[in-house]
């Protein structure tokens, strides 16, 4: 089991909203591709793996951040609600969003995969790890995911 810090910020939703979809919808919706020209994916995106925390937060326009929580991934057959996911992202255990419902709550926030063509994310539950005090330097450049 690896754990991973993982920032959002108010470039998609806002907190309240991102802690909604982790909470209510047991999904942390990330992208594995910045754009559709690249077939690179997004740094260390395909290293998250089924078990693994991911220690969740949201920083703010200035720069100041807070922990939203701890969530384990889990496939959709381990999920309370495994319906609302599709198919698999090849060579990642991202999701695609198969639920009109949290379809049409990620829709004014966040983007479709850029070569995916659909949105994205890991089906996660809660877990009780504690997360660490969020320390910008802990994320290198621009990263948002990083082993902890």
């Amino acid at each position: 089991m690896q754990e991973w810090l993982y920032r959002a910020s108010n470039a998609r939703a806002d907190s309240s909203t991102t802690q909604e979809i982790a909470d209510n919808f047991g999904f942390i919706c990330r992208s594995a591709f910045a754009d559709v020209a690249h077939a690179q994916m997004i740094a260390n995106v395909a290293k998250v793996d089924f078990g693994d925390v991911i220690h969740l937060y949201f920083v703010d326009a200035e720069g100041g951040g807070r922990s939203l929580g701890a969530y384990r991934v889990v496939g959709p057959h381990r999920h309370p609600q495994g319906a609302l996911f599709g198919a698999a992202v090849p060579k990642t255990k991202l999701r695609t969003v198969a639920d009109d419902e949290l379809r049409g709550k990620l829709r004014p926030d966040y983007v479709v995969d850029p070569r995916v063509g659909e949105f994205c994310g890991w089906p996660v539950v809660r877990d009780e790890h504690p997360s660490p005090s969020y320390v910008k330097d802990l994320f290198v450049g621009r990263n948002t995911l990083v082993p902890r």
